[in-house]
């Protein structure tokens, strides 16, 4: 079993992260760990494609050799220097507001990291944040597989050591696990673990009931809320103040008067020179006001 603070630690063990997350994810879930991958979303992803998983899968990996963001950004870490991992969870339908299971995930790792003592908030729609610097990031994508069956799967990519080297390739603020105050002291299979079930139960009470369980979570969580910030689409320009997130997941600005909606898409938010840095990406719909769903 490797430890959060090995200079040098051992392969990820698939029996202990089993056992991690047997103690709060109760459904049938296959656990399989390697070494060294391309990108754990993308093994799972090809798989989907070809096949519907009969059941939950969880895959994680010690290194990623082509481990990825939102936008195709590049996540990096040295080997065994973060917990990464995907979930396929299977779906029978496809909810209006999918887009936001990824606000929702992001509820669910920021609650299970509080109760091991690490305080973080969120940043529209897929990170996750210590004092404005990033631990981690959150992946999601529906799969489609040839007889026309749903599959979602969930990346994982967060933080244990960061080097050097390390934090001048990641090129934006950034913390990790081994720096922050109070975490609780657990191997990278039981943080896997416990991660993971948050995600699984997240993503399953999301398919069952939407967003409306962890919209005023979100909203809590929310780094950005009551900040100025500047939206950026193509040729138009949007400056206001953020007031949360709707029904939908959606990112809602004032500005001047007039809410705007931001969904979740390839478009850079910004911080206003007139407060703090922001840096997230978002996609404006300037067409109507927000509206609950």
């Amino acid at each position: 079993m490797s430890s959060l603070n090995e200079a040098n630690p051992v392969d990820l063990s698939s029996e202990a992260v089993e056992q991690a997350l047997a103690h709060e994810w109760h459904g049938a879930c296959l656990v399989e760990a390697t070494a060294v991958t391309r990108s754990t979303n993308e093994d799972l992803v090809l798989r989907s494609r070809h096949h519907q998983p009969s059941l939950c899968v969880l895959r994680c990996a010690d290194f990623q050799t082509h481990g990825r963001g939102r936008q195709a950004r590049i996540w990096r870490a040295s080997p065994g220097d973060a917990l990464l991992f995907s979930v396929a969870l299977p779906i029978s339908a496809i909810a209006p507001s999918l887009p936001a299971v990824t606000l929702a995930c992001g509820v669910a790792l920021a609650e299970c990291l509080a109760d091991d003592g690490v305080i973080v908030q969120l940043k529209w729609p897929n990170d996750v944040r210590v004092d404005r610097r990033k631990l981690a990031g959150i992946l999601t994508e529906l799969v489609v597989d040839r007889a026309a069956r749903y599959t979602l799967v969930i990346g994982v990519g967060m933080n244990l050591r960061l080097d050097a080297a390390a934090r001048r390739a990641i090129e934006q603020p950034a913390t990790a696990l081994d720096q922050l105050p109070a975490v609780s002291e657990r191997s990278r299979e039981q943080w896997i673990g416990r991660l993971g079930s948050a995600i699984l139960t997240a993503a399953a009470q999301f398919v069952r009931d939407g967003f409306e369980p962890f919209c005023a979570r979100f909203n809590q969580l929310l780094e950005s809320r009551g900040e100025l910030v500047d939206v950026v689409d193509g040729h138009q320009h949007i400056s206001g103040r953020v007031v949360g997130v709707d029904g939908a997941g959606r990112l809602v600005i004032d500005s001047d008067g007039v809410s705007r909606s931001v969904s979740v898409g390839d478009v850079s938010v910004r911080a206003s020179d007139r407060d703090l840095d922001l840096e997230p990406d978002r996609q404006a719909d300037r067409n109507r006001p927000p509206a609950d769903q």
